[in-house]
Formats: C-alpha cells, sequence, structure tokens
C-alpha cells in the first residue's frame, strides 16, 4: 500500500514547493530562479513518481505537467497575491500574514477550477445548493452508479488476453476489436475517476466546513457534446482553463488581435491545445522516456477539427440551416466517431509506450468484483 502512495506524494511535493513560493511575493531575478528550481523539483521527483500500472503513471505524468504550466503562470507571468482574489476576500492576499498566505496560497493551488474565486472558469456543471445531506446521499448515489460501470468494465479487461498479455494488445491489428478494447479502457478509468470525485466530494461535506456548491461534478453533462468544441468547452473536465486561458489572452496580446476577432479566438484555440498537448507530452516522458511526445498529434488535431466544424456550422447557418433536435443528433454522430478515429491510436500508441517500459494495464490485486461474484453465483 505504501509502495503505491508514495509516487503521489512525490507528485505533491513540487506544487508545495510553489505554494510556498507563492507566499514569498518573489521579483525578478528571484521569481525566474524560483520557477527553475521548481522546475529541477519536478524532474527529480517524476523519476521517482512511478507505480507501474500505465494508466496511474500517466495521471502522475499530468499531475506534473500541469504543476509545471502552472509555475510558468504563477511565478514569470503573474504576481498570484495581487492577481487572484476569493470571493469571500476583503483585502489583497499580501497584506495577509505570512501563514494566511500559505494557506490562501494552497486554497489556489487546489482549486484549479477557480471555484469561489472571481477567476472561476466558464461553463461549470451546475454546483449544487441543496441541504448537506441531499448532497452526500447524491454523490453516495453517483459513486455507486459509476462503480457499477467500472467494475463492469474492469470484468471485461481482466477476461480479455489484450489487456492480460502484453503481447497480445501489442500484435492486435483488427481496428473495430482495438477500438472497443481502447474505449472501454478509456470509460473504465472515466468511471474510476467519477468514483475517487464522488467519494472524494461526500468525505468533505461530511467532514469539513466545505459547501456542496463548492464541489459540482468533475465533468459536464454528455448531453451538450454534439460539437466538438462543446465537447471539450463544456463536458470534459476544466481543469487546465486556468492558465491556459490566460496564455492563450497573452498570445493573442502578442500577435496583435484584437478581443472578440476570430484572430483572437482561434489564436487562444490553437494556444489552449499546444499547452494542452505539452502536459501530455511531460506525460509521455514519465511513462516512458525514450518515446516523449506520443500524445501531442491527437491533442493539436483537435484544433484544426474544431476549426473545420466552426466552418461547417457557419456554411449551414448561412444555407438557413436550423439548429434542432435532428443537427444535435447529427453532431453526436459526428463527435463519437471523430473520438473513434482519434482516442482509438492515441490510447493504443500510450498503452504501448507503457508496455514498452515495463508498464502493466492492469493491476496486479484488483478489488472485489461485484461482476465475478455474480458470474460465480449464476455458474
Amino acid at each position: 500500500m505504501m509502495s503505491l502512495l508514495l509516487p503521489f506524494l512525490y507528485a505533491r511535493i513540487p506544487a508545495f514547493v510553489l505554494q510556498i513560493v507563492i507566499t514569498l511575493n518573489l521579483r525578478a531575478p528571484w521569481n525566474v530562479a524560483a520557477c527553475a528550481g521548481i522546475f529541477y523539483t519536478c524532474w527529480i521527483c517524476s523519476q521517482r513518481a512511478k507505480t507501474g500500472i500505465i494508466f496511474l503513471d500517466y495521471s502522475l505524468g499530468l499531475e506534473f505537467g500541469v504543476t509545471t504550466m502552472d509555475v510558468i503562470h504563477m511565478t514569470l507571468l503573474v504576481r498570484p497575491l495581487y492577481v487572484f482574489r476569493q470571493l469571500k476576500q476583503t483585502e489583497s492576499a499580501d497584506k495577509l500574514s505570512w501563514f494566511e498566505r500559505f494557506t490562501w496560497a494552497g486554497d489556489l493551488c487546489g482549486s484549479p477550477r477557480g471555484i469561489g474565486w472571481h477567476h472561476q472558469v466558464k461553463n461549470l456543471p451546475e454546483g449544487i445548493t441543496n441541504s448537506r445531506k441531499e448532497f452526500v446521499l447524491s454523490r453516495l448515489m453517483s459513486a455507486a452508479k459509476h462503480y457499477v460501470f467500472f467494475d463492469l468494465g474492469l470484468f471485461y479487461m481482466k477476461h480479455n488476453p489484450a489487456f492480460t498479455s502484453p503481447a497480445a494488445f501489442v500484435s492486435q491489428t483488427k481496428f473495430i476489436r482495438r477500438a472497443l478494447d481502447c474505449s472501454v479502457y478509456m470509460a473504465t478509468n472515466y468511471f474510476m475517476v467519477n468514483v475517487i470525485f464522488a467519494t472524494t466530494a461526500v468525505l468533505m461535506v461530511s467532514c469539513t466546513s466545505a459547501e456542496p456548491s463548492s464541489l459540482p461534478n468533475i465533468f459536464g453533462k454528455w448531453e451538450d457534446a454534439y460539437t466538438i468544441r462543446r465537447f471539450w468547452g463544456r463536458t470534459w473536465h476544466q481543469f487546465l482553463r486556468r492558465f491556459v486561458t490566460p496564455l492563450g489572452k497573452k498570445m493573442t496580446s502578442i500577435l496583435g488581435f484584437k478581443p472578440g476577432t476570430n484572430g483572437s479566438s482561434y489564436t487562444q484555440l490553437y494556444t489552449a491545445f499546444f499547452f494542452s498537448a505539452t502536459i501530455h507530452l511531460i506525460g509521455d516522458t514519465v511513462l516512458n522516456p525514450s518515446r516523449p511526445g506520443i500524445s501531442c498529434p491527437f491533442f493539436i488535431c483537435q484544433a484544426f477539427a474544431i476549426t473545420f466544424e466552426d466552418m461547417v456550422i457557419a456554411a449551414a447557418r448561412r444555407a438557413g440551416v436550423k439548429e434542432t433536435k435532428w443537427t444535435h443528433v447529427l453532431g453526436y454522430v459526428w463527435v463519437f466517431s471523430w473520438f473513434i478515429v482519434t482516442e482509438t491510436p492515441w490510447t493504443a500508441a500510450v498503452n504501448m509506450s507503457g508496455l514498452a517500459n515495463g508498464g502493466q494495464l492492469l493491476p496486479k490485486h484488483f478489488p472485489p468484483s461485484l461482476c465475478d461474484i455474480l458470474v460465480k453465483f449464476i455458474i
């Protein structure tokens, strides 16, 4: 258990160092030195943050990637104590005592979506304003529902040779079968993330002073995903927006585009996916240092797909096509087809990279499986 916990502790060390640096309110050249120091801390910790399980190691790499972007943003581009402010905050954070600044910086780093802050990201799932009891019950139901689907996915993978034998996964050549396996793999991890988040929300509301409204769902509604733009902007998590949005605006300013123009909009779009690709490149490197960048094509091509999608939608509107439930259905087909075609080779490449570095697709020890128990009972 401790061997599995240590990598996650290593992954949190750079963020903890950043938290301390924020409280110091450093100016040049000390902010540059602090940035370099945290980068070095990330590199050292990433060498030790290994579980041997591909999905977990890749996720830990993404944690280092997100911290790297946060470091660039909060040490080189802005002075956080002056820029960020909580909704309940009455004075600038630089006037707080050191310990209060440390707590404040911890809240800032621990809220990538800016919930309860003036920089809260757009298009978050609607928060729950019910009583604490109703919130806890709803999240317990959500955790139970997602655990059932997680267990089904795990059952499929445990009894699929492609996941129990590295050679079988690598040698699989039929696209439809590989697409099915990769989709189940991604969906199972999606359900696992939802279980963890719902359980964490229950514990925070039950055991701390956290309000239900401060813990909206990690993902948005799937019915909103009838375009690729809406999938990334509404349905998928918004954990990267805190820094990709200001970085995009900074790039727009450098290139001289005025806010509200197409030049500004698409500069921010391509900048966002460039930095998203960079974060996942760091995940690739932590997973297998000899294969960096295998995730980049997937994320870069999303921006091109959204550009194409916008052109088609604009042409349809000029032709008098109205938005109806049938255009939404067509959109769902388009989005589903797009991700089957692009997500399958990306997931396969990441898993093959992990296998080549000695990683495992599945952990050796599993929690009790409801599906296994049910099958044994029926048989």
